[in-house]
């Protein structure tokens, strides 16, 4: 009964002993240390785990810093963000190819969309017409009052501010639609660019002026005040 007592404890022993764990961690002066516990101060450090034959069984890295982490999420928001461009660029290729079948119909488009704008800026210039039209017959009347040192009255004096309001704003409306204009003459020439990328057509050529042709002398630059 003893012996079979000693024989379980000393397989208990072999046992613990197989699994005991080891450690191996490297100090801040570079020196690498083994023990079966580590320090509290190197427990953020970075340590491997070994078993009896000192081969690894854990590795654990150490924690990263302030600053590491701030790296890595910036690296992981660039990451995500440039996947995300790639993506919209393979949407608009798709939508590109899908939409146009020849150069010209890029070309009749940007026609169309040009002509659309251009009607909403002719019926704002009327609405200026209009506008100053008003404000004309106004300021006569303000002129009358004026002259005779009479007080304009408020009903003709608040028509005067709220006509040239909105003479300021259909103005603001009009360099708007210019704005429009010029950034979609932009999206169509970079569509077409693509375009013939996508096509495998050689990019289009550029003008360049007859031999002989004189170059026009850059204008005079204004006298300083």
């Amino acid at each position: 009964m003893l012996r079979s007592l000693l024989i379980v404890l000393f397989g208990l022993f072999i046992s613990c002993s197989a699994h005991a764990k080891m450690y191996k961690w490297v100090d801040k002066s570079g020196k690498t240390h083994y023990g079966d516990t580590i320090p509290p101060e190197y427990a953020d450090q970075g340590n491997t785990q070994l078993d009896k034959r000192g081969q690894v069984v854990n590795k654990t890295d150490a924690a990263l810093t302030p600053a590491q982490i701030r790296e890595r999420d910036e690296a992981a928001a660039k990451a995500k963000k440039e996947k995300e461009e790639a993506l919209e660029a393979q949407r608009r290729d798709k939508a590109l190819l899908a939409t146009y079948t020849e150069l010209r119909e890029i070309d009749s488009s940007l026609q169309r969309n040009l002509g659309a704008i251009d009607v909403q800026i002719k019926s704002n210039e009327l609405r200026i017409k209009s506008a100053q039209g008003r404000l004309n017959g106004l300021k006569k009347q303000e002129a009358t009052f004026v002259q005779g040192k009479r007080p304009v009255p408020g009903d003709i004096a608040n028509a005067i501010k709220a006509a040239e309001g909105e003479i300021v704003q259909v103005r603001s409306n009009i360099a708007k639609l210019e704005q429009e204009k010029a950034a979609m003459r932009q999206r169509y020439a970079a569509d077409k660019v693509r375009f013939r990328e996508l096509k495998g057509m050689p990019p289009e050529a550029v003008a360049t002026p007859a031999p002989g042709t004189p170059i026009p002398a850059p204008a005079p630059a204004a006298p300083k005040k």
